[in-house]
């Protein structure tokens, strides 16, 4: 992304100001410019998207690459421009302008009746007038409904939908993301794309972003299918207990689109929106009647409450929004209420924090069922901040594959029964709290998930 800055003494090549002027720097592949301009001049300097977010977030996660580097992109090829993230808004309120920002605001004045406002009066000049482009002198006090504020200088990759607030990097790829998966590929040629799993992803979070990236692409006439080799899992462990699409022997580099980080399309309104339904389909007949027939005998007859509560490396990555947990105090109150209303005869609890497992039996004793299984402490996570690092650390070799098979079998095991269960709580959003809705398809009697932040998601 190009930043517009005021004009410095740094010695730089000289562009002629145009509508253009950011296409023709990008050609040239420099960083630094100084642009000449009737109504003023002004420097553009270049920043790669990942090197403007917050590094130290993006490393902790393990992300390798983010946000495409958007080297050659076309406000007219609205044939691969995600138009319909234009109609989601009436008014957009940049404080400030850059490439992206202008960008934008062309497409959605060409494409939507979207209004724009801006504090920066030199967006008329770049754009021309416009009856939908407003310059303003400052930000209302009250935002009128279905509107977004752009910030200028406060980049966040942990992007939230709901917060009403984004940098401009963000509106910018949610409109022209296409194009970025495309990098130069005929869209009219494109037949698959394929989904390489990130190493830090868990099997939860793998087949939550497979489906949503079928169902959504799936309009498109475009089958995804999970990279073979990529992930954690190895390919014997995943294709022994779950159906998972591949793609078919004839995909190649001209009819395939490659994605190689999943929060490339994670980090976009298209993904939010998505459908993210898949059934127990997802897992192969043998291992679901062995679950079957594991709850049959620990729970069958009984009325079952079932309660997922996060904690470990949710605790230790700074999650925010609705991902911030509930604790076993902000919930007790709630399951007390539950248990004393319905009368449940057990609770399930799933969990991998030894310290919640620990005060659940305190509080509800031999009413409490878990899973046997390997669990940790926040404690435990002194050089690492997620637990597949935390695995890697405690094992390695044939020991890690050994464990990391039986941790992800427990742990499937735990979700499963979760939607065989009378009625469920979570502790907050996590990509299990989806899969267990999932398996259940709205069958619970009582559904509860804490949000103890008070933001919303969109969508």
């Amino acid at each position: 992304m190009f930043k517009i800055l005021e004009v410095s003494d740094r010695k730089a090549p000289v562009l002629e100001h145009s509508d253009d002027v950011f296409h023709r720097a990008l050609a040239d592949g420099g960083d630094y410019y100084h642009v000449k301009c009737d109504f003023g001049d002004y420097d553009i300097e270049y920043i790669e998207n990942d090197e403007a977010l917050n590094n130290e977030i993006l490393k902790k996660s393990g992300v390798v690459k983010f946000l495409p580097s958007y080297r050659h992109y076309d406000e007219t090829d609205t044939d691969t421009l995600y138009l319909r993230f234009l109609s989601l808004y009436k008014a957009i309120y940049f404080e400030g302008i850059d490439e992206y920002v202008l960008a934008f605001s062309r497409t959605a004045l060409a494409n939507s009746d979207l209004e724009i406002f801006c504090l920066d009066s030199r967006i008329e000049k770049f754009l021309g007038k416009h009856d939908k482009l407003h310059v303003i002198d400052a930000l209302p006090e009250k935002y009128p409904e279905k509107s977004l504020l752009i910030n200028k200088e406060r980049p966040d990759p942990n992007v939230n939908y709901g917060t009403k607030t984004l940098p401009s990097i963000f509106v910018f790829h949610n409109v022209f993301f296409v194009q970025g998966l495309l990098d130069g590929k005929d869209p009219k040629k494109i037949k698959y794309l394929e989904y390489a799993a990130e190493q830090r992803s868990g099997i939860a979070s793998i087949i939550m972003r497979l489906y949503a990236f079928k169902n959504a692409f799936a309009e498109f006439g475009i089958k995804v299918g999970l990279k073979r080799g990529s992930g954690k899992y190895g390919d014997e462990m995943v294709d022994k207990y779950f159906d998972l699409d591949r793609l078919p022997d004839d995909a190649n580099e001209t009819n395939t689109v490659y994605l190689q980080s999943s929060t490339t399309l994670v980090a976009t309104m298209f993904y939010t929106l998505a459908d993210k339904n898949f059934s127990v389909d997802v897992i192969k007949p043998a291992f679901k009647a062995e679950m079957d027939e594991y709850y049959d005998a620990v729970f069958g007859g009984k009325k079952v409450l079932g309660l997922l509560i996060r904690g470990t490396d949710y605790l230790t990555t700074n999650q925010r929004g609705e991902r911030i947990m509930a604790g076993v105090a902000n919930m007790v109150p709630e399951i007390n209420k539950w248990l004393e209303e319905d009368g449940y005869d057990l609770i399930f609890l799933a969990s991998e924090d030894a310290d919640i497992c620990e005060q659940m039996i305190k509080e509800y004793g031999p009413k409490l069922r878990l899973l046997s299984q390997e669990r940790h402490r926040v404690s435990d996570f002194t050089d690492v901040t997620i637990i597949s690092d935390l695995e890697k650390k405690e094992r390695t070799g044939r020991d890690y594959e050994i464990a990391l098979a039986d941790t992800t079998i427990n742990y499937f095991y735990a979700l499963y029964l979760l939607s065989k269960c009378d009625s469920f709580m979570c502790s907050g959003q996590c990509n299990g709290y989806d899969m267990v809705l999932a398996f259940n398809q709205n069958k619970f009697d009582r559904l509860y998930k804490f949000n103890i932040s008070g933001e919303t998601m969109m969508g």
